[in-house]
């Protein structure tokens, strides 16, 4: 029993504030790895439309250097010039020069790369919320599992009880030699602990490693408290819940994520296309330019004509068209952009039927297994009644134990599968939330 208490504690640590599904979901939306991940390619994309946009800010390019150079002495009209190799005649020549180009137009090329950019970051909004939307329901399987394995526990531990007592009754009458009980009854009462005791072991790890998942999911570490608000799966509600198909289908036309990407996408994809086929296209600047040299060891001359490149400061405005045509690679970017917009746009049509066909999937799942509960606590409360009738029965000396123990085994099959329709019911109705974007 003291083994049992603590596999407990460790499956279901009280120190932690208990959490509600609502709480899971909404730590998971601010730690979990795949939605950080997908609200980082926002950024990127966010990024790369501010890298087109940045092609109309003015540009500055520049060069410095200085190196030694010789005495040379006279200027370009002399016919013979002096020169001077000596070690005391180097000296150095120093030279700057700088451009700064405003663009001013592209021909088209930059606007459809911003438009491209925009709607590509556009997508990758649309994706976190798909991720978000998967999370949430990896968050509702989990909590819903753990809850299952945490709701089979009491029924376990009453059929414990029940076994037990029945085991207790038939060893008495045993050594006493009644005659009521055989050494056959005594194993079978037997068997039936061990199999009580297994499916006990097996709810408790079930429900740790549950937990441990839901809190990957959440992004918390696996030494981090955490405890659930509910300590079993929650009843089926009542009155049943009204869900009209035509109403479902038209918020998954209008709520999923889904459609967004693809909207957008297509925009990215089409722009994209302009942009390669623009690849070409000459971008037209407005460009200032200036040029200094500087070399104390020659002479300066002063006839404008002459090409003095070691002592002159130089300068000037100019307005001009700069070309950079790679028709074979532009062709081949635009084929490659028209084919992700026919992908694309392939996709849109299978989402057409595609996203209808899970909200009706996910709908008909919900009805049927909120059926099945019912019929299923049906079962339960029969062989519940069948459970206590041939207990009191074997306990008064008027029953075997082979109807105690088919009693017992019709309640533990009933009790689970009523347990696993109850699961199945409520992951179902957070799949259908899943397929209308919810």
């Amino acid at each position: 029993m003291t083994g049992l208490l603590l596999a407990l504690a460790l499956a279901f640590p009280a120190d932690a504030p208990p959490r509600t599904l609502a709480d899971c979901v909404r730590i998971a939306r601010t730690s979990n790895a795949e939605i950080a991940e997908a609200e980082a390619k926002v950024a990127q994309y966010k990024a790369r439309l501010a890298q087109v946009q940045s092609v109309f800010y003015p540009k500055l390019s520049g060069m410095m250097y200085i190196a030694p150079i010789n005495t040379v002495r006279g200027s370009a009209l002399e016919k013979d010039v002096e020169r001077d190799y000596s070690f005391n005649a180097w000296g150095p020549y120093t030279h700057i020069e700088a451009v700064l180009a405003q663009p001013l137009y592209t021909f088209g090329r930059v606007s459809a790369g911003k438009r491209a950019a925009a709607a590509r970051a556009a997508v990758e909004q649309a994706r976190v919320r798909q991720v978000e939307n998967f999370v949430g329901l990896e968050v509702k399987r989990l909590f819903y599992a753990h809850l299952m394995a945490k709701s089979v526990l009491p029924t376990i531990a009453n059929v414990s009880k029940i076994v037990n007592e029945a085991r207790e009754k038939a060893q008495e009458e045993y050594d006493n030699k009644t005659g009521k009980v055989s050494k056959a009854d005594l194993m079978r009462l037997e068997f039936a602990q061990t199999e009580v005791a297994k499916v006990r072991h097996q709810a408790v790890d079930g429900a740790a490693l549950a937990l441990a998942a839901l809190k990957h999911t959440m992004g918390m570490s696996a030494d981090q408290p955490l405890a659930l608000a509910a300590k079993k799966l929650p009843k089926l509600p009542r009155p049943a819940e009204k869900l009209d198909l035509t109403d479902l289908m038209r918020r998954a036309a209008e709520g999923r994520p889904e459609w967004a990407q693809l909207k957008q996408g297509e925009k990215a994809a089409i722009a994209l296309e302009s942009a390669e086929k623009l690849a070409n296209a000459p971008v037209l600047f407005l460009a200032g330019t200036i040029d200094f040299d500087w070399a104390p060891t020659r002479d300066d001359s002063k006839n404008p004509y002459h090409n003095d490149q070691f002592n002159d400061l130089s300068g000037g405005i100019a307005v001009g068209l700069k070309f950079d045509i790679d028709a074979g690679m532009s062709v081949a970017k635009a084929k490659e952009a028209r084919a992700l917009r026919d992908q694309v746009r392939a996709l849109r049509r299978f989402a057409r039927t595609g996203i209808p066909l899970q909200v009706r999937k996910a709908y008909d799942e919900v009805v049927r297994q909120r059926k099945l509960t019912k019929l299923s606590n049906k079962g339960v409360r029969a062989t519940r009644k069948w459970m206590a009738f041939s207990g009191l029965a074997f306990k008064s000396g008027t029953g075997e134990a082979k109807d105690l123990l088919e009693g017992v085994g019709a309640y533990v099959a009933a009790k689970k599968g009523y347990y696993d329709a109850l699961l199945a019911y409520h992951i179902a109705r957070a799949e259908l939330d899943h397929a209308i974007g919810r």
